[in-house]
């Protein structure tokens, strides 16, 4: 006979509904458990690192003798403001990309070992830099074309205040909006030219993100066989990180530069190689490079904190069996 409670309600039946609902939500969990865990990491990522970010932007397309020099003029001149000037679409966006960016990778990497189970002990280790840097690779080139044109807008407006103040504008003409940055970059460009400096854009993330995740996994892998937990996450997190951004590093600055050209009256560059040889002619091979410190001293950090924070939440959701 079915047990009641004091409201005469059949336990055992409420019992199920609860396990079944329960299930449901561990189901919707575990169904998209690599975009709760991007996306967690993502914001995370977003406001620990956009102020690097800024400072870096800054130093790739304008003159400061150091990256002090750089963070004393910026406060001086717009406050702490101005280090977070267009953090908003980032924030609000890269949660979406960067989830879709580790699902492609995630999709790719099983694809290509014909497992669900992803990486296992006894998966060898040039296996898994080779399979994590062609899923990586397919995941920067399907990213590029999301995040081209955030990240063109994201430059409008680090930049704006320098480049209002170098063409002696009033400042009561500019509005500070990401949407009019928008919408003049459409107005100049077309709607096509929101996607201005693909072409290198694509390269850079291509690359940059094999390296990012063959990095990550190799150095998971190595570190895993003495050690393994959120220590090994955020050593290997920061490594990747660094690792990619010193091999890409000189492609973003060209990217940068012909980015930031596409709104000028009459653009100095005309196009990647140009731009290239120009930045060499005026600073040297160093010009490649400046903004570097800033970005490495930024890499470790947020990168750490990103797969930490991934691979917790993660872990916090199990897979669906």
């Amino acid at each position: 006979m079915p047990m009641t409670d004091l409201r005469g309600d059949n336990v055992e039946t409420n019992d199920y509904n609860k396990k079944e609902s329960l299930t449901t939500k561990q189901r919707l969990l575990q169904s998209n458990r690599t975009v709760i865990a991007a996306s967690s990491a993502a914001v995370t990522s977003v406001l620990a690192g956009f102020p690097f970010d800024s400072v870096k932007t800054r130093m790739q397309t304008h003159y400061y003798p150091s990256m002090m020099s750089c963070v004393r003029t910026t406060f001086a001149e717009e406050g702490a403001r101005g280090f977070f000037r267009g953090m908003i679409p980032p924030l609000i966006t890269v949660s979406i990309i960067k989830s879709v960016s580790f699902s492609v990778y995630e999709s790719t990497k099983q694809a290509l070992l014909k497992s669900k189970q992803g990486f296992t002990k006894d998966t060898e280790l040039s296996e898994i830099t080779k399979i994590s840097f062609l899923s990586g690779g397919v995941s920067g080139a399907f990213i590029a074309l999301l995040s081209c044109p955030l990240e063109l807008v994201k430059i409008q407006r680090q930049l704006e205040q320098i480049l209002l103040k170098n063409s002696q504008q009033q400042m009561t003409n500019v509005q500070a909006s990401s949407w009019y940055a928008v919408k003049q970059i459409v107005k100049k460009k077309g709607l096509f030219g929101l996607w201005s400096g693909l072409t290198c854009h694509s390269a850079r993330d291509a690359l940059g993100t094999s390296i990012y995740f063959a990095g990550y996994e190799t150095m998971k892998r190595t570190l895993s066989t003495r050690v393994d937990g959120p220590l090994t996450h955020f050593m290997s997190g920061g490594f990747c990180g660094i690792l990619s951004w010193l091999f890409v590093f000189p492609v973003d600055a060209i990217k940068t530069n012909l980015q930031k050209d596409i709104m000028m009256t009459k653009p100095r560059y005309h196009g990647f190689i140009d731009c290239a040889i120009s930045l060499v002619k005026m600073n040297g091979l160093k010009g490649l490079y400046r903004g570097l410190n800033v970005t490495l001293i930024r890499a470790f950090p947020i990168h750490s904190l990103n797969f930490l924070v991934y691979e917790q939440v993660l872990k916090s959701i199990p897979p669906s069996q």
